[in-house]
């Protein structure tokens, strides 16, 4: 489905330039705070499974100067807009996206390469969730053609031994990603996301060891907003690219 219409969105306070579809799926805060969270090993090979127009990774990328980010997205017009954001940045040399899918990966894909493997997967089950009218949108945010445990075996496959995974998803389903991940995953630590004091955690991010068998750990986590409805210092620091989420879990 050809992608008619764009904008250039700043992220990190306009350290980052990046051209993305104005409909369907757009890139949030969820993308931002998640790069913000990984604190990669100097060197780290990371793939970015659905990577979409690049958002994980260039924030990524853009946090940590000597890691190199392998894309990969089942939408090639999505890779495309990725390729010009990468070069519109100048991540030519640290950023390579690939068509492909979990189902169907890029051929050059090797398991048991990745130091680490970011995500954003589909949040609602299709089972259980009303689809939009924008396809994409539905691609990015339903369950579709493959589920949650499809998408974990993959990274499992492709991590290094020892290698980490880190995803952001709704904290309502977070009994079901522990289940899963702890098939492949332990050393689980659970980053929760408040939108205010007082409120439920809407998001969590999930990170895990392949092949570890250390215990599963609840972080402070962070809280999105101040009563005012503005970000709290931590999530703005994020936000800007000024500081780490990570730093705050050390």
């Amino acid at each position: 489905m050809e992608i008619k219409k764009f904008t250039v969105d700043n992220l990190l306070g306009g350290k980052l330039r990046i051209k993305q579809p104005a409909r369907g799926y757009r890139i949030g805060i969820d993308t931002v705070l998640l790069a913000s969270a990984i604190k990669p090993k100097a060197g780290a090979k990371v793939l970015d499974l659905g990577c979409g127009v690049g958002g994980i990774s260039l924030c990524l990328l853009s946090n940590h100067l000597s890691i190199s980010v392998v894309g990969m997205d089942l939408d090639s017009d999505l890779v495309e807009i990725a390729t010009e954001n990468i070069l519109t940045g100048g991540f030519e040399k640290r950023f390579k996206p690939l068509t492909g899918s979990v189902l169907d990966p890029h051929k050059s894909l090797v398991p048991n390469t990745f130091d680490l493997i970011i995500t954003n997967p589909p949040y609602l089950e299709s089972s259980s969730s009303n689809p939009s009218p924008e396809k994409r949108k539905n691609s990015a945010n339903i369950e579709t053609e493959v589920d949650l445990g499809t998408w974990l075996n993959f990274s499992a496959k492709f991590l290094k031994p020892g290698g980490n995974i880190s995803l952001i998803h709704r904290a309502d389903r977070l009994d079901h990603i522990l289940a899963l991940m702890r098939t492949s995953f332990g050393g689980l630590t659970i980053y929760p996301l408040w939108p205010k004091t007082g409120r439920p955690a809407k998001r969590v991010i999930v990170s895990g060891i392949k092949g570890s068998a250390s215990p599963t750990k609840i972080l402070p986590g962070a809280i999105i907003h101040n009563v005012d409805g503005s970000f709290t210092a931590p999530v703005q620091a994020a936000l800007t690219g000024e500081k780490l989420l990570a730093d705050l879990l050390s």
